[in-house]
């Protein structure tokens, strides 16, 4: 094992630093990111003043997302951009790091890092890019008239843009999304509180809403039963039933709507990220 490490030293010593970064160029290109990483750990620790060593980081940094290993990634962008923001590897690591922030689902975090590369890159060579995500970002943020006000404006500045395509479908999800009927919790409240199930039936389930209805509906007339009978257990018995089944029912009708638009806009946001083209 001493060996084998002495060995691995001494090759990794003696090779040229362009022979390791192009090995991990290799892999990456390959899919293997593994392998791209632990080459360009191999790089950073021989070169550590390299002249590739902002590359390298930018390359580790895409290594980790294609990984999936979204939280590394962004480490590693930011600290790229700290250190080498005057090349163009901190300028492109930045705009990733915000870049991979919307594509994770987190806008306001994306639009700040946006607002950053703006005031350090005033004429950045990913000004267009970010013009894109700005759109993308407003409709992750529910901001469906932001979004295509702010495509009509891409499509002024930039008539043969890069990213039409990518806004063409982001623009038929808005208008898709925003001609869905909407569910509102006053509405399956109020229609609640006259008819049990309501909410259910308000929001498509319509298996709970009968059971909610018919259940509302059995204690009603066991309670009826009971004072026609004047059997006074059962009236108390199904009272303290309908009270608890009524309530349940009000409480249903807002979890229904709560349920059914968290459902709603989660489909919504998967469909708009998967929209987003990752150009890395």
């Amino acid at each position: 094992m001493t060996v084998f490490l002495v060995s691995a030293l001494w090759t990794g010593a003696h090779a040229s630093g362009n022979d390791i970064f192009g090995l991990a160029e290799r892999f990456y290109a390959g899919g293997d990111y593994y392998s791209a990483i632990t080459e360009v750990l191999r790089y950073q620790c021989f070169y550590p003043a390299g002249a590739l060593y902002s590359q390298s980081m930018l390359l580790m940094g895409k290594a980790y997302y294609k990984g999936n290993n979204y939280q590394k990634a962004l480490n590693v962008f930011f600290s790229c951009f700290q250190h080498y923001s005057a090349k163009i590897e901190g300028e492109e690591a930045l705009y990733l790091a915000g870049l991979i922030q919307l594509m994770k689902g987190s806008p306001s975090e994306a639009m700040k890092t946006h607002d950053i590369y703006r005031v350090t890159y005033r004429m950045g060579a990913f000004t267009e890019e970010l013009d894109r995500d700005d759109c993308f970002a407003s409709a992750l943020s529910t901001d469906f008239h932001g979004a295509l006000n702010q495509i009509i404006k891409y499509r002024e500045r930039y008539p043969l843009g890069k990213y039409g395509s990518d806004l063409d479908r982001l623009e038929a999800l808005l208008l898709e999304e925003s001609g869905k009927p909407q569910r509102h919790l006053w509405v399956s409240v109020l229609g609640s509180v006259f008819i049990p199930g309501f909410g259910q039936f308000y929001t498509g389930n319509y298996a709970a809403g009968f059971l909610t209805f018919f259940t509302n509906a059995l204690c009603i007339f066991m309670i009826y039963n009971g004072y026609r009978l004047h059997d006074t257990f059962q009236m108390v018995f199904f009272s303290l039933a309908e009270v608890a089944v009524y309530q349940f029912n009000i409480f249903g009708a807002v979890r229904a709507v709560e349920e059914f638009n968290k459902k709603r806009n989660q489909d919504f946001f998967k469909r708009v990220q998967l929209s987003i083209t990752a150009s890395f």
